[in-house]
Order: C-alpha cells, then structure tokens, then sequence
C-alpha cells in the first residue's frame, strides 16, 4: 500500500500489511481526512490488528484495517468472519467515517448484525458489513456479577461473561442460563 502526493512526484508513504502467512489487499478507500480503509483476506493468525471486533476464526478470513493520513499507525485493524472462507473485495466510507465492505464467504457463522438475511443460501454468498466509525466493542449489559456451570457465583474474569470487556471475543454459548435462584 502506498501514498503518492497529488502531483504524483513523490511517494508520501509505503507500506507492507500482513502477518507471517499469504495476505491480498483487495480494496481501498480514501476518507476527506486522508485516512486509508483497506480490506482483503489474509490466511495469517498474526495479521497486525488494533481494536479489533474479533479475533481469527477461518481458513481464511477478511481484514479492514484503518490507517491514519501518515501511514504512521494503525487507528484499528481487525479480522471480519467465520469458520470457513471468507473474502474482503471491496470498501468504501461514508462522510461520518463508517466503512462499508463487501465480499465473499462460504462461512455459516459470518458475524452479522441486523440482517436483511439471517442465514447462508448457497455454498458462497456475498457479505455487506457496516464498521462503524470509533473502534467498536461488543455490547455489554452491564452484569457484574458472573456464574459458574453449577450456577454458583464466580469471578467474571475470562468467563466471557458481561463483567469485563469483550472487544474482538464472541458470545460464550449459552449465553445466560437459568440457575433457578
């Protein structure tokens, strides 16, 4: 990835993104700030993020990645998919920073929010995901107080329950149970 000033004479930036294994940057988009959006789809389990909505999952999985206007630091990276295949081919960004990507999985557990469709219809679908503009995290309820398997109460600390910030982890399944109290 690189950034070459308007005139086109001198390079401002350039840049390797990627980890220890195969990496392709598929699409870029520029915001009025100069910020660069990049997705692709990476197959390394070391691919540099920053706040990222979830950690590596797949086979192969989508990176969006966000660099600032010097290409000095990353304002956040993440990992975008599911168990199987999934392909980052092309982002935009809307005027209030959010970015749009699009692409390819063949993964029945990509993250959705608010689908229009909740499930997968073919062995490939196309993907539209909304990021939106600060650093996300998951939602919370706000419980401080966790529960073991046996219902009795426990610290929240790596449980993945509410008690502690979750940013990048999916949902523990099942999320809440009913411990008769």
């Amino acid at each position: 990835m690189a950034k070459i000033n308007p005139s086109g004479s001198a390079l401002l930036y350039s840049t390797y993104l990627g980890g220890s294994s195969s990496d392709i940057s598929r699409g870029i988009a520029v915001d009025s700030s100069g910020n660069a959006y990049v997705t692709g789809g990476t197959l390394s389990t070391d691919f540099p993020t920053a706040s990222p909505l979830q950690v590596y999952l797949g086979a192969y999985d989508t990176f969006v990645t966000k660099i600032n206007p010097s290409g000095s630091a990353l304002v956040y990276s993440t990992y975008l998919g599911g168990s199987l295949y999934d392909y980052g081919n092309g982002i935009a960004v809307d005027s209030s920073g959010n970015a749009y990507v699009t692409g390819a999985t063949a993964s029945t557990d990509f993250p959705t929010a608010s689908p229009l469709y909740a499930t997968k219809g073919g062995s490939w679908d196309g993907f539209v995901s909304k990021i939106s503009a600060a650093p996300a995290e998951l939602p919370r309820t706000g419980q401080t107080t966790c529960y073991d398997s046996a219902g009795a109460v426990s610290a929240c600390a790596g449980t993945g329950q509410d008690g502690e910030i979750q940013a990048g982890v999916p949902w523990p399944n099942p999320r809440f149970t009913d411990n008769t109290n």
